[in-house]
């Protein structure tokens, strides 16, 4: 917080392309971060943009978690990284605001988590998704091979079952937006 202000108050603005996907994906501690402006606004004199919100909610993550801000950035990098995967495979932009992407997004992360953490899941649904959802399953693998490459760890195949059900969700409510 003592960084931010001083870059405030130096005039020095930082971007951060994670904004969008912090404020979906940390939303808690983003509404937490969101308290300090008016604080800041009056004892300061400064207003904190949403960029340096979206990275004191990574401190604020990070602490509730007891783990490293840059844990918090890799996984909001790691999803960014699926959601703009999975829109390339579709065609289709996910909406920000959607509940779908919300599901997805949150989806995404609980399943970096276990990769990172090597945690599996117990029941496969990959035979019946690659038979029902063909395109959403190799949609699904392709996604789930750019996470394990990316975070440099094994991804359990049983995740891409799970990723398909949720990209063909994501896909079939884009569709009736």
């Amino acid at each position: 917080m003592e960084y931010a202000i001083k870059r405030i108050q130096n005039k020095e603005e930082i971007s951060n392309p994670l904004t969008a996907d912090i404020q979906v994906l940390f939303h808690m501690e983003y509404k937490i971060a969101q308290q300090i402006v008016p604080m800041l606004e009056e004892k300061k004199h400064i207003t904190i943009h949403e960029d340096e919100l979206g990275y004191i909610a990574l401190h604020i993550c990070s602490a509730i978690e007891d783990a490293k801000v840059s844990d918090a950035m890799q996984m909001a990098q790691a999803v960014r990284d699926c959601i703009e995967l999975l829109e390339n495979e579709t065609g289709h932009k996910i909406s920000i605001m959607s509940l779908s992407y919300n599901r997805l997004m949150n989806h995404i992360r609980y399943m970096v988590a276990r990769a990172i953490a090597g945690e599996k899941l117990k029941v496969n649904m990959n035979d019946y998704m690659s038979v029902k959802f063909p395109k959403s399953s190799q949609i699904a693998k392709k996604v789930c091979s750019q996470i394990a490459h990316n975070l440099n760890c094994e991804m359990d195949e049983v995740e891409i079952g799970y990723l398909a059900m949720h990209v063909e969700r994501t896909a079939e409510e884009e569709q009736e937006d």
